[in-house]
């Protein structure tokens, strides 16, 4: 991406941009598109404006890859381990993450997440209630951050 912003103005001007590798496979599973809603909504929200972050950029990127390598039939299952493991680490890369107050089952899935790389997690059955109480607690103490609610939080929940 080549752009150029001027000082004291808020607007960049882009001269050009090149797509690397793309998302639009991902948008044919509705359950993938919101997951990458939700991604995108919560990078978003707790990324100060025009502030690199290396660690952040290398989450997302080890979390679209999750997906984008996930056969087509398991893209639902992907969809979820990568919700659950981008909202951890989103909380905790930006400082806030608070003693968890969740199921024994799903402190022990985070003390995982924490330490082993998404590709790496044991394997196991990823749905929608998979350790629900985490993903829930997780994205309660992002929109406490952000001061809003999330969008696609409430999406992800009708799935």
């Amino acid at each position: 991406m080549q752009y150029f912003q001027r000082e004291n103005v808020e607007l960049c001007k882009m001269d050009g941009c090149e797509l690397l590798q793309s998302q639009f496979a991902l948008a044919n599973n509705y359950t993938a598109s919101v997951g990458l809603d939700f991604i995108a909504e919560v990078c978003d929200q707790i990324l100060p404006a025009a502030e690199p972050n290396e660690r952040f950029f290398r989450l997302v990127v080890a979390t679209l890859e999750h997906l984008r390598q996930a056969p087509p039939e398991r893209t639902e299952e992907a969809t979820w381990t990568a919700i659950q493991y981008f909202s951890l680490w989103a909380v905790r890369l930006s400082g806030f993450l608070p003693d968890l107050r969740v199921s024994d089952e799903s402190r022990n899935l985070a003390r995982e997440m924490l330490t082993t790389p998404i590709h790496s997690l044991a394997p196991r059955t990823w749905t929608r209630t998979t350790c629900r109480d985490l993903r829930r607690f997780l994205i309660t103490t992002i929109e406490q951050q952000v001061e809003r609610r999330l969008i696609t939080a409430q999406m992800l929940e009708t799935l």
